[in-house]
């Protein structure tokens, strides 16, 4: 092991494995997981000297991409053996053995960079995503940072969907424990009764390939803790110790795996109230991938139950800007935020999506109901309460007044006045 200098970074400590040396054609079987090389980004600023940035960033997107679980990333030494290879892509992904490459460049002119990337599938020849970036270089580390995270979300989003896809799509003889995670994942995190109990079919099934998948056991936590927090027809206290179990079953067969965490911390928060506790898991969850927009987010919703509004507005807005394409969960927190904050004209268009998206998320409706009311749109709020009690019968103000995790009184009180006067029964 020696140390080397990485600019405005510090050192850092290298294995033997990082130096320079000949590659060997690896003959290994693909992982389970999607997986991915991302070779040198090309330096195009004319000036050779200029090639530690474009490395810089290459460098930061293998590191970054490494912290997703779901995906198995090449490390950079062999990426890195690709540069100005007159190798095709076929024969990469051959010698590496991924399923996909990223590569992309650089270009510094002035003050400004721009940066292309772009995911591919060589043996379709096929371009899955492109993006450009442009910005001007007023802190270039910064800027860095800003490009590699927005880059990292983008593409971990588009490889886990085209899988989620594929493993919707192919017949189940032969699956994984990860193709039913993937299932699972997709449907529990498009928020409805249906879906989710589906999803919880399937992360069931997943565990019965693999009886320690964290991943599956975090996602049999969330099912249960989305349970109790519709009132879909369990027993809420049952539903939080289920989920409290799952949540140390992840932990304790990977206490790597970020999303367990995320469930650790929701039973802290729905269960127990304890609000400094879960932000604490968060937090942790988010230290393992710190440039995951999901994490991020997970943080933004228990800030606002704990009556941080603008600490988790401003979480999910910066989660928001790194997955501009983001799920309508985040529609949901973000209008609580606004809600408690008093501007409900902003979260309108945000409770507009939520309605239309989240048809059965009796606790998103109820707060869709809430800013309705509050603007004096009484008509749709009373639809919404309709709809609420065909969805669960039992999600009443007494429900949300035992079990929904505010710490403060008075942001229940509000929510719950707006709800009276929607029409949700006592």
């Amino acid at each position: 092991v020696y140390k080397r200098q990485v600019p405005r970074r510090g050192f850092r400590f290298v294995g033997e494995s990082d130096r320079e040396s000949d590659t060997t054609p690896l003959e290994r079987k693909l992982p389970n997981k999607p997986s991915i090389a991302v070779l040198p980004f090309l330096n195009l600023s004319g000036d050779p000297e200029q090639t530690y940035f474009s490395d810089g960033i290459t460098d930061d997107i293998i590191t970054d991409l490494s912290r997703y679980n779901e995906l198995f990333v090449i490390a950079r030494h062999s990426s890195f053996a690709y540069r100005d290879t007159n190798k095709s892509r076929s024969e990469i992904v051959s010698e590496l053995g991924v399923q996909y490459l990223v590569e992309g460049s650089v270009q510094r002119a002035g003050e400004r960079i721009r940066v292309n990337v772009r995911l591919i599938d060589p043996q379709t020849a096929n371009q899955i995503w492109a993006e450009r970036y442009n910005r001007e270089a007023v802190d270039i580390f910064d800027v860095q940072d800003e490009i590699t995270a927005m880059i990292v979300n983008r593409l971990a989003g588009q490889i886990e969907r085209r899988h989620q896809r594929n493993a919707a799509s192919d017949r189940e003889t032969g699956w994984s424990a990860y193709d039913y995670v993937l299932r699972a994942q997709q449907g529990i995190f498009n928020v409805g009764r249906d879906n989710a109990r589906r999803a919880f079919s399937d992360a069931q099934k997943a565990l019965e390939i693999d009886p320690e998948s964290a991943r599956a056991h975090a996602l049999v936590g969330w099912y249960y803790i989305t349970e109790a927090s519709n009132s879909w027809g369990m027993n809420p206290d049952e539903a939080h110790q289920n989920a409290w179990n799952s949540a140390l079953k992840a932990t304790s067969a990977d206490d790597d795996e970020p999303f367990a965490f995320v469930v650790l911390a929701w039973v802290y928060l729905w269960r127990d109230r304890l609000h400094d506790r879960a932000l604490v898991e968060l937090q942790k969850a988010r230290d393992l991938n710190p440039s995951n927009a999901a994490y991020r987010s997970y943080l933004a919703f228990a800030q606002i139950y704990a009556g941080e509004h603008e600490a988790g507005k401003e979480n999910l807005e910066g989660a928001m800007r790194l997955n501009p394409h983001f799920p309508v969960l985040y529609d949901n927190h973000y209008m609580r935020a606004l809600f408690h904050l008093g501007d409900s004209k902003a979260a309108l268009p945000h409770a507009v999506r939520v309605r239309s998206h989240m048809t059965q998320a009796s606790n998103a409706l109820s707060l869709v109901a809430a800013i309705f009311a509050s603007l004096g749109m009484d008509d749709d709020a009373t639809q919404v309460i309709d709809q609420i009690k065909q969805v669960s019968p039992d999600f009443t103000r007494k429900f949300i007044q035992q079990y929904l995790p505010y710490r403060l009184e008075a942001d229940r009180q509000y929510f719950l006045e707006m709800l009276e006067k929607a029409g949700l029964p006592e």
